[in-house]
């Protein structure tokens, strides 16, 4: 939830009456964005299930050795593949999954 304020101060408009614009709350999505570095390949299984649930992943496989590196990256990019979400190689350590409504902007 986010608050937007207003920064003029109340101001009077007639003489014993003030017009205050107070605060807006705004009911807004959110997102859950897990950040996992997995020891070994057997942790993978419960990243998935992170997508599966809609959540975010952001995944850094700096521990894992290289043939387990394959194995999880193409066992995530099977999950994100079927339910729709999204893949984005980060570096060449570092890959992003998040749910297909949500976007990225890269600057």
């Amino acid at each position: 939830m986010f608050a937007s304020f207003k920064s003029d101060k109340t101001r009077n408009t007639q003489k014993g009456q003030q017009e205050n614009h107070g605060l807006t709350l705004l009911d807004t999505p959110n997102l859950d964005l897990c950040l996992r570095t997995p020891a070994s390949l057997e942790e993978i299984v419960d990243y998935g299930k992170l997508i599966l649930e809609g959540k975010g992943l952001l995944m850094c496989l700096n521990d894992l050795p290289d043939p387990d590196k394959i194995r999880a990256q193409d066992y995530l990019a099977g999950v994100a593949y079927t339910i729709g979400a999204t893949e984005t190689e980060v570096s060449p350590e570092v890959t992003m999954y998040l749910p297909g409504e949500v976007n990225t902007i890269r600057g």
